[in-house]
C-alpha cells in the first residue's frame, strides 16, 4: 500500500520541497494550506506528473478547521504515515515594548498552535496502525533569537518543546517525533523581503556564504521521516549553513 505524506503550509517554498522529495519515493501526497488557489495549483501540476496528490485549504489555528481536515484526509486515505508541520511564518515584528498582544498571538498561533492542533489530530491514527512519523519544523531563531521577533522565536523554541514531550509519549508505540531548523532559506516568500544588497550581505554572514535551499531543508525533513532515522526520537536536525554558530 502506497504511503501518505500530509504536508502543512503545503503551498509555501519549504513545503512544496518536502512534497517532492517524498513524491520521489512514491508517497501520495496531502498539501494543506490557507492559500486555497496556490494549493490547488501545486497539486494539480504533481497529478500531470503521474503524482498522487490532493489538496485541502483550511486554516490550521483553527481547531474546527484542523479537526474537519483530518477528518476528510483519514477518511479519503485510511491512513497517514507522515506529517510534516511547515505551515508558519515570522508574520509580525515589533520591538517587544511595542509588541501588540493581537500580533503576538498571531505569530504563536501560526507557528506553535498549528503544529500543537495538527500533532494531535494524527496521533489516535498513527496509534492504531502502530507507526508513524512525525516532523515538526522550527528555526535557529528558536535558538538563538532575533531582536523584533521575540513571538516567532519563542514559537519556533516551543516547537522544539512539544517535539520533544511528544516523542517521549509516544515512543513506545512506534510513532517518532523530530523537528528541523532552518536558518536562511531562499524561498521566493523570504527572498522577496530583501534587496539584492541586503541579501548578500546577509549570505556574507552564514559560514557557508550562501543561504540554504528548500531542497536542503525536504532532504533533512525526509531523512527523519525514513527508516534511515529509525532510532531517532526528538531530535532536531540544523539546517543552517553554520549560522547558529555566529
Amino acid at each position: 500500500m502506497r504511503k501518505v505524506a500530509v504536508i502543512t503550509g503545503g503551498a509555501g517554498g519549504i513545503g512544496q520541497a518536502v512534497a517532492h522529495r517524498f513524491c520521489r519515493d512514491d508517497y501520495a501526497l496531502v498539501l494543506v494550506d490557507l492559500d486555497d488557489e496556490a494549493g490547488q495549483h501545486i497539486a494539480n501540476e504533481f497529478r500531470k506528473g503521474g503524482i498522487e496528490s490532493s489538496f485541502l485549504q483550511a486554516d490550521l489555528t483553527q481547531e474546527g478547521a484542523v479537526a474537519v481536515t483530518f477528518e476528510k484526509i483519514i477518511s479519503a486515505r485510511g491512513r497517514i504515515d507522515t506529517l510534516v508541520n511547515v505551515a508558519g511564518g515570522s508574520v509580525h515584528r515589533h520591538r517587544l515594548e511595542d509588541f501588540p498582544l493581537a500580533h503576538w498571538r498571531a505569530v504563536i498561533d501560526a507557528n506553535l498552535t498549528s503544529t500543537f492542533l495538527c500533532c494531535r489530530a494524527v496521533i489516535r491514527l498513527m496509534k492504531s496502525q502502530k507507526n508513524g512519523a512525525i516532523v515538526n519544523i522550527s528555526s535557529d531563531i528558536g535558538f538563538s533569537g532575533d531582536a523584533d521577533r521575540s513571538a516567532y522565536a519563542a514559537a519556533k523554541a516551543g516547537i522544539l518543546g512539544l517535539t520533544r514531550s511528544l516523542a517521549l509519549e509516544l515512543a513506545t508505540l512506534g510513532i517518532r517525533v523530530n523537528a528541523v531548523a532552518p536558518g536562511r532559506i531562499a524561498t521566493p516568500r523570504v527572498r522577496a523581503s530583501y534587496t539584492d544588497a541586503e541579501w548578500e550581505a546577509a549570505a556574507k554572514r552564514i559560514p557557508v556564504g550562501h543561504a540554504g535551499e528548500p531542497e536542503d531543508v525536504a532532504e533533512a525533513v525526509y531523512f527523519l521521516a525514513s527508516d534511515a532515522a529509525k532510532h531517532m526520537t526528538g531530535q532536531t536536525i540544523h539546517v543552517n549553513g553554520g549560522r547558529i554558530m555566529t
